[in-house]
């Protein structure tokens, strides 16, 4: 396991060892599980903007709505 060292304002610090003190985790624990979900998160929000820059304009001349028609509708 790597470790990595990171600065937190007193407000991170604070909100950080209430979830400690919440979970009854450690720092480091709550800190990787966080982290975790996170780049869970941002790999989903990746392949969906991937897939949408493939797919959008094909989409389109197949005449599916899409979630951008939708909202201009809606004016």
């Amino acid at each position: 396991m790597s470790s990595l060292t990171v600065r937190l304002t007193d407000r991170e610090e604070r909100d950080l060892q209430l979830a400690c003190e919440q979970t009854g985790k450690t720092k480091s624990e709550v800190v990787r599980d966080l982290l975790a979900e996170s780049l869970r998160g941002y790999r989903l929000r990746q392949a969906l903007q991937k897939a949408h820059t493939e797919l959008g304009g094909a989409a389109r001349q197949a005449g599916w709505l899409t979630e951008e028609d939708i909202l201009q509708d809606e004016s």
